[in-house]
């Protein structure tokens, strides 16, 4: 029979969590997920087709961009984390 190699520590998946890409990625679904929630479920209102899909513009942004390092990671995340606060202030007024 043959032995199953499984590394420990799980190594493998914080090597693709240190990736700049899935960082920026896994913010821009998060905003998606609440601009989402609380949109409908707080606010009560419908976002048009450009405000609801903001952190994803942002995100194609980055990925057109070019830029992989940790500062550009940094400025596109808290760009997408401020995009979703200020749509959601701006609808809540």
């Amino acid at each position: 029979m043959r032995a199953v190699h499984v590394p420990h520590g799980g190594v493998g998946w914080r090597r693709r969590l240190g990736d700049p890409q899935v960082m920026v990625s896994l913010v821009a679904a998060a905003c998606l997920l609440v601009e989402a929630v609380i949109a409908k479920n707080v606010i009560e209102v419908e976002l048009d087709f450009f405000s609801q899909f903001v952190p994803m513009w942002i995100f194609i942004a980055y990925l057109v961009s070019g830029l992989r390092d940790r500062t550009s990671e940094i400025a596109f995340s808290a760009v997408i984390i401020l995009a979703t606060a200020a749509i959601l202030v701006l609808y809540a007024v």
